[in-house]
């Protein structure tokens, strides 16, 4: 049966995105603005060393990626956070190569960096030492901190997924609680100064109610989380692609994450995913390298963005969920998540607001409005094709389409006829096609 024209785009629809943008309610709508890149990435130490290379400055293929993908948000940490430090005395040492090289990147690329300070072991001596090369290399209006990775799990030890013969230890004591960690942050935040401060980077929920109001109470700059939809891990919903491609990995997953978004607005700070993938624990090969992992991704962030978040950052660690894979020589590749993130730096542009409307429950439908020029991304958790009719105002009689799958490591572009000023989308299970029904369409960039 075709699907109910009120629940795809059409002129209606359009109406929507108009009413969204100029602040008014339109039935079952939620809307929001898109002020920055909704993605950034998110790349552990010893990797971003890898990546950057020797100095003074990175390989060209690193920083024309980046400026290709839009110059996302770079944070720097994860588990390699807690472990790095200024000196051999660290698993990590961060040499102060590392931020000279670090610092040419970020004026070449301009892209914010987030460098993540070690709260797990680290001296308040040592922070300030990274705090300082920082400062010295990477242009103030771009440069922020996180404090710790994860310090709710800092109870237990646990293996590096990137380096298996490692074990991380328990940082803190059996007995380690929210309040704990309140105390501790609060005086370490006050030892380190003022500086531009983001957390506090949890894992999980457990500690929702205390850390809710500590940051109602003590907010940082911007306010973040960790969510993975999926696990690599022994324990947890094991990462498949039939879970992954559920609406709940990547729709409603993201209501997991309401109370911060609740403790952000009532301080009045950005909220931002600071390190998702398809799956935790590295992700999973043969799944976190493919494009079923690329559909979940854009999803993903269409959801996040509806429910107020600026930004969701995708985590590297040298397996197999990278959306890039950095080679000794400098070459850059691309994985089917970095086509998506493409997809969506074209679909999704900075100043635009992007909006959602109720329709079939199959069909995830966003409307997003630049000034005169409306699209539309439709994305199907249907098991079989849909039908769906789409309206189009003004004499066009064709219309573009721009599609990914969970079969091709590419989007690919096409065409629908227009007769009567409507056009017929064929939407496949597990597919996004993303269309312009204004007067012009979106310019397509090149294939990944």
């Amino acid at each position: 049966m075709a699907a109910s024209a009120r629940a795809v785009p059409s002129a209606r629809a359009a109406a929507t995105a108009r009413a969204a943008a100029s602040g008014r309610a339109a039935g079952d709508v939620r809307s929001a603005l898109i002020r920055w890149l909704p993605f950034g990435l998110s790349i552990e130490y010893p990797l971003l060393e890898k990546a950057l290379g020797a100095g003074p400055c990175p390989g060209q293929a690193l920083i024309t990626t980046f400026r290709d993908l839009g110059s996302p948000s770079l944070r720097i940490g994860g588990d390699s956070q807690d472990l790095a430090g200024p000196s051999a005395a660290y698993h990590y040492f961060i040499p102060a190569s590392f931020w000279t090289v670090l610092g040419c990147f970020a004026r070449a690329t301009k892209a914010q960096i987030t460098v993540g300070l070690n709260f797990g072991d680290g001296a308040v001596r040592d922070n300030r030492v990274m705090i300082a090369a920082a400062k010295a290399s990477i242009p103030a209006p771009l440069l922020s901190f996180s404090l710790g990775n994860e310090p709710d799990r800092y109870g237990i030890s646990h293996v590096l997924h990137s380096e298996p013969r490692f074990t991380v230890p328990a940082f803190r004591s059996p007995s380690w609680s929210a309040s704990a960690f309140a105390r501790q942050w609060i005086r370490r935040r006050a030892e380190l100064g003022p500086i531009r401060l983001e957390g506090p980077d949890l894992a999980g929920d457990s500690w929702r109610a205390a850390v809710g109001q500590l940051l109602r109470a003590h907010p940082p700059n911007q306010i973040d989380a960790h969510l993975y939809p999926t696990t690599a891990c022994p324990v947890g919903p094991a990462a498949t692609a039939q879970r992954l491609l559920s609406k709940h990995a990547s729709v409603d997953v993201v209501n997991e994450r309401d109370w911060l978004l609740a403790a952000a607005r009532a301080a009045n700070r950005p909220a931002v995913i600071s390190e998702s993938n398809s799956a935790s624990c590295g992700g999973m090969p043969r799944l976190s390298d493919t494009p079923v992992a690329g559909v979940w991704a854009v999803r993903f962030v269409l959801a996040s963005l509806l429910a107020g978040f600026q930004q969701v950052r995708f985590h590297s660690a040298g397996t197999s969920y990278d959306p890039l894979v950095f080679a000794p020589d400098g070459t850059v590749t691309r994985r089917p998540l970095a086509c998506a993130l493409l997809f969506m730096k074209r679909w999704l542009p900075i100043g635009s607001r992007i909006a959602w409307r109720r329709g079939i429950p199959s069909v995830f439908t966003a409307t997003v409005t630049r000034g005169a020029t409306t699209s539309i991304i439709v994305s199907s958790f249907a098991s079989h094709t849909l039908n769906l009719p789409i309206r189009i105002e003004g004499s066009r009689n064709r219309l573009t389409t721009d599609t990914l799958t969970a079969t091709s490591a590419v989007d690919s572009g096409a065409s629908l006829p227009v007769v009567a000023h409507k056009a017929q989308l064929k939407l496949a299970p597990n597919s996004i096609v993303a269309l312009s029904y204004s007067s012009s369409d979106i310019p397509m960039a090149a294939s990944c």
